[in-house]
């Protein structure tokens, strides 16, 4: 009846507020701000402190939980924190469970059931029981990959996980089989990146397209992007485009780190982090790198460089596909950008300071 009177009156349902969280592993906190939808200007709402040092986040489906892998525990353990979110987006400790060494990349799955981990310097991927919205330490399986285990994500069915490996300059494979509670390595296990005489290899975190049967990969070593069509049947990757996400003019050695996608899918985003050993004073020169993907055929052109934060680790796109967050791990800053709909260009908007090590952000709504 009140969706009725709405439409018949011509009156809109109040939209819920968006907020970008953001992990600082100095400051074992995470930081919420409140993104305006009209400006992407952001206004800090409060800031929760987690128990170890802060690490990657990952949201629970309904978005009422989120996981937070923290280090530096009681015995030098790592571990995953849950915190519950409430209705205006604030968050409260719930628990906090040891796992087996640290993870880069945590990841719930589609139902809520099973936490996702890559361990990047144990080469291993973990996944732990979720219960009640609440992680646990309960171990249901592990693998051992290789070294450099970056990231893990999951195709839309929530039926297969993938996890990119730079130094063995793979992607592994696996199908979730949640009635055994196991993930089964898929045939073939892995597939190989982007040809080593190839610069721009080494992949390193995965997006799946939100609407095509395609997933794209940004390679850390040299800085590119692989677009990967992906087969729904059997869960499996097949290169198909790299790109290089550097400026035509760099010089020196850069290591791409983040990669996010646009919620149109039309427009993805490579950071770009300076590695080079510069004199003192010269500037470094990380960049954003914005790409533009064809609707039907997934074909990627670049759209252009965008000077950014230094070391930008974790970026984010908000929800409404508007504006795009980069933070800078060694300048402890927050560069926001404008998306322009038409071309994908970034517009810089601000530069926000954060606290020590920003190292993850992510934009939800609130949960009401």
């Amino acid at each position: 009846w009140i969706v009725v009177m709405m439409l018949a009156t011509g009156a809109r349902p109040a939209r819920s507020e968006q907020l970008l969280y953001l992990a600082s592993t100095q400051e074992k906190s995470i930081v919420a701000h409140a993104i305006d939808p009209d400006s992407g200007e952001l206004k800090k709402r409060f800031e929760v402190s987690l128990p170890g040092n802060a690490g990657p986040l990952a949201f629970s489906p309904n978005n009422e939980f989120v996981y937070a892998a923290v280090t530096g525990l009681s015995g030098g353990k790592a571990g995953v924190t849950t915190l519950k979110r409430l209705e205006n987006g604030s968050l409260t400790v719930v628990a906090t469970a040891t796992i087996t060494s640290r993870a880069p990349y945590i990841r719930a799955d589609r139902s809520g059931k099973f936490l996702l981990a890559a361990h990047y310097g144990e080469g291993e991927v973990t996944m732990y029981r979720i219960r009640d919205g609440v992680c646990t330490d309960e171990l249901l399986d592990r693998h051992v990959t290789a070294k450099t285990a970056h990231c893990i994500e999951m195709d839309p069915s929530g039926r297969f996980a993938f996890v990119p490996h730079t130094s063995p300059n793979r992607v592994y494979q696996f199908k979730l089989d949640a009635k055994k509670e196991k993930l089964v390595p898929n045939d073939p296990p892995f597939v190989e990146g982007p040809d080593m005489d190839h610069r721009y290899h080494e992949p390193r975190h995965y997006a799946h397209h939100p609407k095509l049967s395609m997933a794209f990969t940004s390679n850390e070593n040299g800085g590119g992007i692989t677009a990967w069509r992906f087969d729904g049947k059997t869960g499996t990757l097949e290169k198909v485009q790299t790109l290089c996400t550097l400026p035509p003019d760099y010089q020196g050695n850069s290591a791409a780190a983040d990669i996010r996608l646009t919620p149109d899918g039309r427009y993805a985003y490579v950071s770009n982090r300076d590695v080079t050993k510069r004199e003192e004073g010269e500037p470094a020169q990380d960049t954003i790198a914005a790409i533009a993907i064809d609707p039907k055929s997934g074909e990627m052109r670049i759209v252009g460089h965008y000077r950014t934060s230094q070391f930008p680790r974790s970026i984010c796109i908000d929800q409404s596909g508007r504006y795009l967050y980069a933070a800078g791990q060694k300048s402890a800053e927050l560069f926001s950008y404008r998306i322009d709909p038409q071309s994908g260009a970034l517009s810089h908007l601000k530069t926000y300071k954060t606290g020590g090590v920003p190292i993850w952000v992510e934009c939800r709504h609130t949960v009401k």
